[in-house]
């Protein structure tokens, strides 16, 4: 009794999809031994009783079985009675559970469980472009965003897992599977006041590097006073978008070189001259690295300025980058 009490108690701590599927299991069983005692000559096996059990019950009815005698026929209405119903509730709930978990995944709170991936923290217009130019560059690495100022999946068709949530609580962290991650970049929060964002994405890098100390961490900072505390706080890199953006305008404004592309696919540089061309990459280009192409047209008194692939333009990617069948260079002609 008391071993029959044990097993009994932890039954229903199974899902309730496993339970649900071990009643109709322990159904079909009981009445494919019932059939088969009953009418024996009609069920020669306890097998041939639960394949009628299983046909009777899903409704399908397919007549190669079927109780001759009143008391087989009366097990068959009490398992039509009985098993139909359990039947549908078990396939209600693996629909019920699929819906579910739809709206965990658009609503960020679905459990990451791949590995290898990024994880980007804080949508914006930089993360959006991140995003989209991860995807022309590395198209099957996962990447995973945590924000906590959206209330739906932004990009549910791409190749984004989305969590909502701050990335300083290490249970948001934990949905990310933080520790099989193997990069995480932290973008600044414009809406906060610039001081602020920093603090944030600081406190950020501290949570992610006590959840995973080795993992190699970018962060964006705002404020030049911050960069010291970021380093403190293990940032393996730091990216300064406010003076990268003052250089680029005082470069834009002292030398009145702001490329532009229009829709015939060409740069003009208003004093330079330089013009950029789209040209297709030609067949034994196809494998190499960004950097192994630029050599060779180097030598030809060219320059790749960037990549186009699948209609996106890409300036000046990821010196690892590999050229790829079907794209295109935008070159410098008259490069010196």
């Amino acid at each position: 009794m008391l071993r029959i009490r044990h097993i009994s108690g932890n039954f229903p701590r199974l899902p309730r999809l496993t339970r649900l599927l071990l009643i109709i299991i322990i159904v079909f069983i009981c009445f494919g031994l019932l059939i088969h005692l009953v009418e024996p000559e009609t069920f020669g096996t306890v097998y041939d009783g639960i394949w009628w059990a299983v046909v009777t019950i899903s409704t399908v009815g397919y007549g190669d079985f079927a109780p001759s005698t009143a008391v087989g026929k009366a097990i068959g209405i009490i398992l039509i009675l009985s098993g139909a119903g359990l039947v549908s509730s078990y396939f209600a709930s693996i629909a019920a559970v699929a819906v579910s978990s739809e709206h965990l995944y658009m609503e960020g709170k679905k459990l990451f469980t791949k590995d290898r991936h990024i994880i980007i923290v804080g949508w914006n217009e930089r993360s959006k472009e991140i995003i989209r130019e991860m995807g022309i560059l590395q198209p099957h690495i996962s990447i995973v965003l945590i924000d906590e100022s959206i209330q739906k999946h932004p990009l549910p068709k791409k190749n984004v897992h989305f969590i909502r949530g701050k990335a300083t609580i290490d249970e948001v962290l934990v949905m990310s599977n933080i520790k099989k991650a193997e990069k995480v970049l932290i973008t600044a929060d414009l809406k906060r006041d610039e001081s602020q964002a920093d603090m944030f994405s600081i406190l950020a890098l501290l949570a992610v590097k006590g959840a995973k100390p080795d993992i190699f961490c970018l962060v964006e900072i705002l404020t030049r006073e911050q960069i010291a505390n970021a380093f403190r706080a293990g940032a393996d890199g730091i990216i300064e978008t406010n003076r990268f953006a003052s250089e680029l305008m005082v470069k834009s404004l002292i030398d009145r070189i702001v490329p532009e592309f229009n829709e015939e696919e060409h740069v003009r540089e208003q004093d330079s001259k330089i013009e950029f061309k789209s040209i297709p990459a030609e067949h034994e280009w196809q494998g190499l690295t960004y950097r192994e192409l630029n050599h060779i047209l180097i030598d030809e008194g060219r320059l790749a300025a960037g990549i186009e692939r699948e209609g996106q333009r890409l300036i000046k990617p990821s010196l690892d980058s590999r050229i790829q069948e079907g794209d295109s260079l935008l070159i410098i002609d008259n490069y010196d």
